[in-house]
């Protein structure tokens, strides 16, 4: 008996491992498709401080995709309920129109590391400004934080299988 526990628990190990690979491997589709998208809108912005609406907008356009993406060939659900999909963009709202713009507006903030990376780059003579290296940088740092916050939530809130209630066992003392 104790050896199907240990099967049970390796199948769900590799599901996880496989699953998060596949989380990984959209995810990074996923953030070149809003990177592309938020420096293309950011080159339009002359001032950093207004770089929270590049995000805004790439990322609502990235929500709709990872929505698409993220239960089809992460979790691989066939049928979504009604609930699972509200879920699933009231809080890609809240990330994407509250939390990711703050973190951008936070990042952007860390000039100390956009000036060593563009003197470096300046050093070796890359093509990149000052803008461009501190859009990245924001961009990554947020778009690392954003991931690993929307996997639990996906994982726990929006795709995952719902955990059977276990009735209450009441003891009494007699």
């Amino acid at each position: 008996m104790k050896k199907n526990h240990q099967t049970s628990s390796s199948h769900k190990e590799q599901f996880i491992s496989k699953k998060t690979n596949r989380y990984l491997i959209v995810g990074i589709i996923l953030s070149v498709f809003n990177y592309g998208l938020y420096i293309i809108i950011a080159s339009f912005i002359d001032n950093p401080k207004n770089l929270w609406l590049s995000s805004l907008i790439a990322n609502t356009f990235t929500t709709i995709l990872a929505f698409i993406l993220h239960s089809h060939i992460t979790w691989k659900k066939k049928n979504i309920t009604i609930i699972a999909k509200v879920k699933f963009f009231i809080w890609n709202i809240i990330t994407a129109q509250l939390i990711g713009p703050f973190l951008i507006q936070v990042f952007s903030l860390i000039t100390p590391i956009y000036e060593f990376a563009y003197n470096i780059s300046a050093a070796i003579h890359l093509p990149f400004d000052y803008s461009f290296i501190q859009a990245t940088g924001t961009f990554v740092f947020t778009s690392v934080i954003t991931m690993t916050i929307n996997y639990l939530f996906y994982d726990k809130f929006v795709f995952g299988e719902p955990k059977p209630i276990q009735p209450k066992h009441t003891t009494t003392d007699q």
